[in-house]
Order: structure tokens, then sequence, then C-alpha cells
């Protein structure tokens, strides 16, 4: 009689496992009683063992030999400044790098520069990074993650270093919090007596309520009392010099200027202005600023040749400290949108680049790390839904103000505090004053709700 197919597969597969449970037991049998056979064992997982390590070692070295040059190359290559020019610059990596991979294994490596070289100039690097994850190989996606890292880490220790500034007397210090992110604040860098000043320091960018536009002044905050001085093209904001009027307008006036001495048509500066007094706001103002100071920066390197400083507002502004996460309402997609539409023939890419989650990032450091101006006078605004450190819970606010070093002075009780925080000649500048002894190494803190 002949045999089945499926039989005859059936007792093939019966006899190999037959075979193999049998080869399971001599193998435990020997491991358990054969002192020699256990030795070998031994000897050979020793020598996998040593195998892989070697392996992952010389990988390892081959990855940082990598990384290395990757980053070395970026450090001297010249990227593109013009958005048409960044369009074709980002086109051309990415096509190189596709290409590449597109080759097999043996050309991953030389695909990374190109990639990463990509990301550095696209305008929403996340974005790019959330991209790359599907569609580049495994190993390409981890060392562009692995370099993005390593930069970071280089130029957060590089910044923390050069800033603030040595004549200062202060220095930046990580804080001993419980945090996934490292928090910082102030120590002295050097001995303080009871009534030195410590540093005096402008903001990095600060806003009136809307309400006193023209009471004070748009760029210091100083009361308009005496000079007023208004802007060439509108009458909606006011300074007390020729000077704060001509930097104001450098930095970010001349982005949200309403223009309406020479048109009484509504256009978006106007709109953005009334929408802010009605709402009461501040921040959406200070946003607004920041990015305008952004341009101002990039349109100040190009015509010196040269970054004034190695580290810009945004490098700032990303470091101070974050407060608890915001979600998205209504409300903060209207004033990104406002600001969208204020910017767009202004900043190039702004559309792309303010999106939900970087607009209620800037809002949330805001929140988190500005302070109250406060008036000397009896006329301020007394209330306001935007969360502000407040220095003198007596007086009155005009308006909020964020500062480079001042943010990351550390909160304490009144009697624990070592310093006063005063406003220079009733404007926006700050006055730090040591109110004890304080020796070098100490945090530098002080008092406010």
């Amino acid at each position: 009689m002949a045999v089945k197919a499926s039989t005859i597969a059936l007792i093939s597969t019966a006899i190999v496992a037959t075979f193999g449970i049998g080869y399971l037991v001599y193998f435990d049998q020997k491991r358990r009683t054969d002192p020699d056979f256990k030795k070998q064992l031994k000897r050979e997982r020793k020598k996998a063992t040593k195998i892989v390590k070697e392996t992952q070692e010389k990988e390892l070295v081959t990855v940082e030999a990598l990384i290395t040059k990757v980053l070395e190359a970026v450090t001297q290559e010249t990227f593109p400044e013009a958005a048409e020019d960044k369009e074709a610059y980002f086109m051309e990596k990415v096509s190189i790098g596709e290409g590449l991979c597109a080759q097999g294994e043996d050309y991953y490596d030389e695909s990374v520069e190109h990639f990463y070289k990509a990301l550095k100039i696209y305008p929403a690097p996340l974005e790019l990074i959330m991209i790359y994850q599907k569609t580049l190989p495994e190993k390409v996606f981890r060392i562009i993650v692995n370099l993005m890292a390593l930069e970071q880490q280089k130029r957060q220790t590089e910044f923390y270093e050069y800033f603030p500034p040595a004549e200062t007397g202060v220095k930046f210090t990580e804080l001993p919090v419980e945090a996934d992110k490292p928090i910082y604040g102030l120590t002295a860098n050097k001995d303080f007596n009871a009534g030195d000043v410590i540093y005096n320091e402008i903001p990095l960018i600060s806003a009136l309520y809307p309400v006193l536009e023209g009471k004070y002044c748009n760029y210091c905050t100083k009361s308009l009392s005496e000079t007023k001085i208004e802007c060439t093209n509108c009458d909606q904001v006011l300074f007390c010099s020729q000077d704060c009027e001509k930097t104001a307008s450098q930095q970010y006036h001349q982005f949200l200027c309403t223009n309406n001495k020479l048109t009484t048509e509504p256009n978006t500066a106007s709109k953005f202005l009334d929408f802010s007094r009605e709402n009461n706001l501040k921040y959406p103002q200070m946003i607004a600023q920041f990015l305008s100071g952004m341009v101002a920066e990039e349109v100040e390197k190009n015509k010196i040749g040269k970054a004034a400083s190695p580290y810009s507002a945004w490098d700032h502004i990303e470091r101070f400290k974050s407060g608890p996460t915001m979600e998205p309402t209504a409300e903060s997609a209207k004033e990104a949108a406002m600001i969208k539409e204020l910017l767009a023939s202004k900043v190039p890419g702004i559309d792309e680049f303010l999106n939900d989650e970087i607009y209620l990032l800037l809002k949330g450091k805001l929140n988190e790390n500005s302070f109250q101006l406060p008036t000397a006078e009896e006329e301020g605004v007394e209330t306001s839904t935007e969360p502000v450190r407040v220095l003198d819970s007596e007086k009155k606010g005009l308006g909020s103000a964020i500062y480079k070093i001042s943010s990351y002075i550390v909160q304490s009780e009144l009697e624990n505090a070592n310093i006063s925080v005063a406003f220079k000649d009733n404007t926006n500048e700050l006055i730090v004053t040591a109110t004890k002894d304080i020796k070098k190494g100490e945090e530098i803190k002080t008092h406010y709700t």
C-alpha cells in the first residue's frame, strides 16, 4: 500500500523532533556530569561574548567617528539664508540621502550627513524628525537622533559657560530638583557685601497693558509726563526719546506698526492691537515682538556678516523654565492665527513655524518667567488673566517683562531673600542689589509671588 505524502511529511517531522529532543537530553546530561564539557562550554561562551563585545565596540567606534565627522562638516557648512535657497538646499540634501540609502546598507553612513544638513535648515525640525522616523532606515534614524542629542548637549554646556557675562558676578547653576530636564538658578560668582549692586539688566522683551499705550514709553515703559515721541508711521504708541523710538523700531515695531498715519483702512496690525486691548492681553504682543526680534537679529547678522552674539533670542527663551503643559484652546488658536496673519508678509516661514505647540511653548515660558512691571503712580492695571511674578503686591502693574538673566533668580520666602529687585528710574531696567552679605557659590534669591 502506497504511503500518502502527508503521512511521509508527518513521519519526517516526528523523526526530526525526536532527534532534536534526544540531542537536548544528551546535551543536558553532558552539561550536568562532564566537567571537561562544562569547561569547554564556559570557554565557548566567553569566546562568543568576546566576539559580540568586540563587534559592538567596533560598531561604536565607527558610529562615533561618523558622528564626529558629520558634526565637523555641519560646523564648516555655509547654510543658505534666503527662503528659496533654503528650500532648494533642503530638497537637494534629502534627495542625495535617499539616493544613497537606495543603494543599500553600505551607503547608510554616507547618507547621514545629507539628512542631518537638511534637518539643520528645516523650519520645524521636530516635524521632520517624525517624518525621518517613519521613512529612514532605523540605523540612519538612530544616528541622526544621537547627533541632535550630542549637538544640543554641547551647545547647552557652551551656553552656560558663555552666559551670563563674567562682569555680572553671577552664573547659572543646576538646581537640585527632581525633574527629567535640568532647571537652573543663579549663584554668586564672587563675594558681595550687603548694599552692593550685583548687576543691571534690560529685558529681552516687554510690553505694556494695551490700555496704557500712549501714557508710557512703548520701549522702556517710562512715564510720558514730559517728552513724547510719536512713531513716524502711527499714533498708536509713544516713546520717551528718539533713542527708544529708534531701538524699538529696529527690534520689533517696524513689523507690528499699524501705519495708520499712512492709511485709514483697517489692517492686520490695527486688528491685532484692538484684540489685545479688548482682552487686556500683553503676552500675544510679547510673542509677536519676540518673533519680530528674531528676524531683526538675522537682518543685523546679514548686514555685519556675523551675529552680535553666538546665541539668539530663541536660545535664551528655549532655556527658560517651563511651566505646566498647556493644552490648545480656541483662544490660543485665535491668538496664534492673528500673529501669523500680522507677520505673514514680514517674517518668512512664520505660518509653518508658529504651530500650536510652538505658540503654547512661548506662552508657557512667559507665564512662568515674566515679571510684573510696577507703576509708581496710581494709574495701572490691577488684574489680568496672564500669570506673572509680582515683586511688590502693593503696586499696580503697567506691563510685563522677561529677562535673560533675572528670569533665573530663585524664588524664596521673604526672610530668606538675599537680594532686592528694583526698577531703575521707573523703567523696565532691573537693578539687582544684595540685601545681605553673599558668599561665592551662594544662590541668588528673592521673594516674589
